[in-house]
């Protein structure tokens, strides 16, 4: 398996509109979020992301984050898992 894995820095006024992810399992890690949620729109949930707190959910649930309404920074880290199929070919094996 493999996996994407990316920082987002949000700042007061940045959002991060409803969407789904590639792959089978993604994730938040909050490193710093100051109580700013994560909302499963799927599920009609939200998720608080306390500071160094790890959530995982299936790539395909719609989730969104609102508008930043305080002048700090928020920062998380963002990840997908992502299913690779491995075959074999004269003894080698390679992902498709």
């Amino acid at each position: 398996d493999t996996y994407d894995l990316w920082t987002n820095f949000s700042y007061k006024g940045d959002d991060n509109p409803k969407h789904t992810h590639a792959g089978m399992i993604s994730g938040v890690i909050y490193y710093r979020n100051h109580g700013h949620p994560t909302i499963f729109d799927d599920y009609n949930i939200s998720y608080e992301g306390l500071n160094g707190t790890m959530i995982m959910f299936p790539s395909q649930v719609f989730h969104h984050v609102d508008s930043q309404i305080i002048n700090k920074e928020r920062i998380t880290f963002a990840f997908n898992i992502v299913e690779t199929k491995t075959a074999t070919s004269n003894g080698y094996k390679y992902s498709v």
